[in-house]
């Protein structure tokens, strides 16, 4: 299997679908079990004081999760509507 855009033409219009729809897309979503982020804790280190950057947080889920460890949390989202809602 290629990542070649020309074989796989709706690669990367597949967030943008997101986008469109991020209070459907947050709703119906799994949440990130918290094992995850205590598993993330133990093995790097992380603690509340810890900087995290997301690349990509789409509508928050995993920010809020970081932001209730006590983490600083510096999210980027490409989708204007998906970034929105995370903002909220």
């Amino acid at each position: 299997m290629t990542d070649d855009p020309k074989t796989h033409p709706n690669r990367h219009g597949l967030g943008r679908v997101f986008n469109e729809v991020p209070e459907l897309y947050d709703r119906v979503r799994p949440g990130y079990p918290d094992e995850l982020f205590a598993d993330l804790c133990a093995i790097t280190g992380m603690d509340k004081r810890s900087s995290v950057l997301e690349v990509g947080c789409g509508t928050g889920q995993a920010t809020r999760s970081l932001a209730a460890l006590g983490c600083s949390v510096t999210a980027v989202e490409p989708g204007a509507d998906m970034a929105a809602l995370a903002r909220h």
